[in-house]
C-alpha cells in the first residue's frame, strides 16, 4: 500500500533547517527539488501533494509527474489540507507534514498520520546520507531550542 504525503508547503519551506536551500523567487520549485533529491517521501509509488497558500505565479512551471502542487486560493492552506483529508477514502494512509499544531490536531482528528518537519527531513533511514542542502547539520533545530531554553532559565532569571 502506498502512502500519500500531504505537505504544508510554506511550513516546510520556512523551517530553519531548510532556510539555506532558498533561492529567491524559485523557493517553491527549489523546495520540490529538495524533496525529490533527498527522497524524503521514500518510494516513488508514494503520492505527494504539496499545498501552498494563495495563487501560483504564472512564471512557475511545476513538473506534476512527481508531485501534485495545490494552491489554496481563497482559503488557507490549513483549510485546504483539512479538505483533502476529508475527501480521501484512505485517511489512515495519509501522512500530513507540518509543524503547525492546528494542522496536526485536525489531521489526527480526521484519522490521518502526522509528521513534524524535523521528522520528515531527518528520517532515520536517511541518516547515513547527509541531506543535500550544502550545509552540514551538527545540532538539530529542536536541540538548539532546548539549549536556548535552558540557558534562558540560567542566565535570565
Amino acid at each position: 500500500m502506498s502512502i500519500q504525503y500531504v505537505i504544508d508547503g510554506y511550513n516546510l519551506l520556512n523551517h530553519p533547517q531548510l532556510a539555506a536551500n532558498k533561492k529567491g523567487n524559485s523557493d517553491r520549485l527549489s523546495l520540490l527539488d529538495f524533496i525529490k533529491r533527498n527522497r524524503l517521501t521514500g518510494s516513488p509509488k508514494n503520492k505527494v501533494t504539496v499545498v501552498f497558500d494563495g495563487y501560483p505565479d504564472s512564471r512557475e512551471r511545476f513538473d506534476e509527474s512527481d508531485f501534485c502542487v495545490v494552491f489554496s486560493r481563497m482559503i488557507s492552506a490549513d483549510e485546504k489540507i483539512r479538505k483533502l483529508i476529508e475527501e480521501s477514502g484512505q485517511r489512515k494512509g495519509i501522512v500530513v507534514v507540518s509543524d503547525d499544531r492546528q494542522v496536526q490536531d485536525a489531521a489526527r482528528a480526521l484519522g490521518a498520520n502526522v509528521s513534524s518537519i524535523e521528522e520528515f527531513v531527518g528520517k532515520k533511514d536517511r541518516q547515513k546520507k547527509p541531506l543535500d542542502n550544502g550545509l552540514e547539520q551538527k545540532v538539530t533545530y529542536s536541540d538548539m531550542e532546548k539549549i536556548n531554553s535552558e540557558l534562558r532559565k540560567i542566565w535570565l532569571k
